[in-house]
């Protein structure tokens, strides 16, 4: 008995494919897949410069606007409780607290929430009239005013006015 052949049926392998029909392969080459990493590696560099610049900035404005709220809260502070307080700024060292003046004039750190010692970060640049600014029960201040910078000399000036202890931030550039 001889083989029986039979004409226009095909041969199907055992796991059901047929190895003479060629399939193209969904994917992607290495070419393809190394420009988008390139073109994202430069999209990438363009946009962290300006994330920084924008986080300093941030940066900068909440810390103008935390010192302010200090000094109005030594002011309204100091008329409700009748006592004298004193804000240090410790350029140098970075640093900046609240503190209560005894009558010979020495200072005593708070006890409060307040009273810790607050840092001062390390992209922005202080510039005070002096190192300290007291307010009085009266209401009054010391003459003080202090720029609050970044490293592109953007920032805020903060103004004490003497006869009503108020603090004014302002931009640099008077806005």
């Amino acid at each position: 008995m001889g083989q029986m052949v039979l004409k226009g049926i095909r041969m199907i392998s055992p796991i059901g494919n047929d190895p003479s029909i060629k399939r193209s392969v969904a994917g992607f080459t290495l070419l393809e897949l190394m420009a988008v990493i390139v073109i994202m590696a430069v999209m990438v560099g363009f946009s962290v410069p300006r994330f920084r610049r924008t986080f300093n900035h941030l940066q900068l404005q909440v810390f103008a606007n935390d010192v302010a709220r200090l000094l109005a809260y030594a002011n309204r502070r100091a008329v409700t409780r009748g006592e004298v307080l004193r804000i240090h700024f410790d350029v140098e060292g970075r640093r900046y607290w609240l503190a209560s003046v005894n009558e010979a004039g020495d200072s005593t750190r708070i006890a409060s929430k307040l009273n810790r010692v607050s840092s001062i970060p390390q992209t922005i640049l202080l510039d005070p009239s002096a190192r300290e600014v007291n307010f009085y029960p009266d209401g009054r201040a010391d003459r003080f005013e202090m720029a609050i910078l970044d490293y592109q000399q953007d920032g805020y000036r903060l103004v004490t006015n003497v006869w009503t202890g108020r603090a004014t931030l302002m931009d640099v550039n008077g806005r």
